[in-house]
């Protein structure tokens, strides 16, 4: 994996130093490769922007949509792993509430329906779909046969609404857990202790498989802490614990609310936000209601909220890919932003708030709604891979946007299919700098490797790195161009490894260029 480093000129003696009472203990970086998400590691920087890389969209997109008549109109929430073991591809998504589809690939590309036939009581031929929900009959007029197979079946299948996500776990020492899969868990006849009336209950439940494709559920629900999908489930293999970030509503902070007091709109913004739980066992997770992590704020207009957020551990921090919903008059977009959290707790936006993950455009099929995957993103060679869905319609919304009168039939599937986004590994931020040099010092730091690297784009401009003791004085540097590779060595910088467990920074001046992140190893 490689990081990016910022260019350097020689004007370090101009920055200034911090000294005595000021200064804070060297941080220690290790060999991790050091992102530039936020000012953790940077002490000074002048003349550079911040900003987010816009993930590319594989020309191939959407990789697959409805072939036959057996299949959902569309596919949602998507869960695609690499399987190390046998060496393929595996994706599973959800078809809209009428079960989970299975899929397998040779290259990421390309994908198979596995023809199964595991519910021959509703497929009149083999199928992919490895669980079957309630929502597939219609209770009032189903076949008897059919209503009293449904009827029949264990709880956790009754009340099975929507998938979100599948995790291969290699750490569980029972065979029959090997998968794991969240999901919505819908009774929409929960009758509540005390009360008369029958009402709709949401929770989270689980179920666990052997392969991947037979599944045996829990029959009750895990967790009561999301009340909607998609929520987001992955190890923390500092705590040793799985952590969920699920959804709240009604979440509308108090200092968005003494902001936007005035915008009509506002008692509209139904306050979708996200919480977090943990859990040893995947089956009892704590605190019961999750804790709040992350809510729209001022920034954000009246009618913004945030959707979900997938937390995916990087290079010594937690990345947020933090779906929004912008339901806004004008416009109806739900694009992916960053987030950063260096305890898994905590969590801030990016200062950039622009797309990592944009909307199609005109004419394109994930133009309406873009899902984020529930799986994490997989890395072949130098890429990284992100599965998302989209589709051409829009998100549910009070906005009225049709002709009147209407002059078009409704619009024609996809509902959803399943596309491909990539970006160069460390490359989620870059620190860029137009012709005026730019400029960024690091905090006192401790490493304990030998040879720099830095991940830098200055093919047509330049990058001079300097190594400076903590003292502030520049002990060497050396410049580069006509370059963009994600892994330069800097073997030039002796000094390097003779700072090995002292306190060092480095600067960076860029030209013309993008700086990602730097490690020394």
């Amino acid at each position: 994996m490689k990081s990016l480093t910022l260019l350097l000129l020689s004007l370090h003696s101009s920055l200034p130093l911090l000294h005595g009472a000021d200064a804070k203990e060297p941080i220690r970086i290790d060999k991790t490769h050091q992102l530039f998400f936020d000012d953790h590691l940077i002490e000074h920087t002048e003349h550079l922007t911040r900003r987010v890389q816009q993930a590319r969209k594989h020309e191939a997109n959407p990789l697959f949509v409805k072939e036959h008549d057996w299949e959902p109109e569309g596919y949602v929430v998507p869960s695609v792993l690499f399987d190390e073991e046998e060496k393929s591809w595996k994706a599973w998504l959800d078809g809209y509430g009428i079960g989970v589809f299975y899929f397998t690939s040779k290259d990421g590309i390309q994908w198979e329906r596995p023809m199964l036939r595991l519910f021959p009581e509703f497929d009149k031929e083999p199928t992919n779909r490895v669980i079957l929900t309630g929502s597939e009959i219609d209770v009032k007029n189903a076949p008897p046969d059919k209503l009293d197979y449904m009827r029949s079946r264990e709880a956790g299948w009754k009340y099975f609404g929507h998938a979100s996500g599948v995790i291969k776990d290699m750490r569980d020492p029972d065979p029959q857990r090997r998968y794991k899969m969240a999901y919505l868990w819908i009774n929409r006849q929960y009758q509540r202790p005390g009360v008369s009336k029958a009402g709709k209950l949401v929770a989270m439940g689980a179920a666990f498989s052997p392969d991947g494709i037979h599944w045996t559920p829990v029959n009750e629900p895990v967790s009561y802490a999301t009340v909607d999908l998609p929520f987001h489930i992955n190890y923390d293999e500092p705590r040793q614990r799985w952590v969920l970030y699920g959804r709240a509503v009604g979440v509308v902070t108090p200092e968005k609310k003494a902001a936007q007091a005035a915008d009509p709109n506002l008692p509209y913004n139904m306050g979708r936000a996200v919480i977090r739980c943990e859990s040893v066992d995947f089956i009892h997770w704590t605190p019961e209601k999750g804790d709040l992590v992350l809510a729209s704020d001022a920034q954000d207009s009246a009618m913004t909220e945030i959707y979900d957020m997938r937390r995916v551990a990087y290079a010594g921090v937690d990345i947020g890919f933090i779906h929004m919903f912008h339901n806004d008059p004008d416009s109806v977009t739900q694009p992916i932003q960053l987030g950063i959290s260096r305890d898994n707790k905590t969590w801030q936006r990016l200062s950039d708030r622009s797309p990592f993950l944009a909307m199609g455009g005109l004419g394109e099929w994930d133009r309406s709604v873009i899902s984020p995957p529930v799986a994490d993103p997989v890395l072949i060679g130098d890429e990284l891979c992100f599965y998302y869905t989209g589709r051409n319609q829009l998100h549910s919304t009070r906005w009225k946007f049709e002709d009147e009168p209407k002059l078009l039939p409704p619009m024609p599937s996809p509902r959803g299919a399943l596309g491909l986004a990539t970006i160069k590994r460390d490359r989620f931020v870059a620190m860029e700098a137009s012709y005026r040099p730019g400029i960024m010092r690091t905090k006192p730091f401790i490493h304990d490797g030998g040879t720099l690297h830095v991940n830098a784009a200055v093919k047509f401009g330049a990058l001079t790195v300097s190594v400076i003791d903590d003292h502030g004085a520049s002990l060497q540097k050396v410049t580069i161009t006509g370059k963009d590779e994600i892994d330069l060595a800097l073997p030039e910088l002796t000094k390097i490894a003779g700072r090995k467990g002292q306190p060092m920074r480095l600067e960076f001046a860029v030209q013309n260029g993008r700086l990602f992140s730097f490690w020394i190893e």
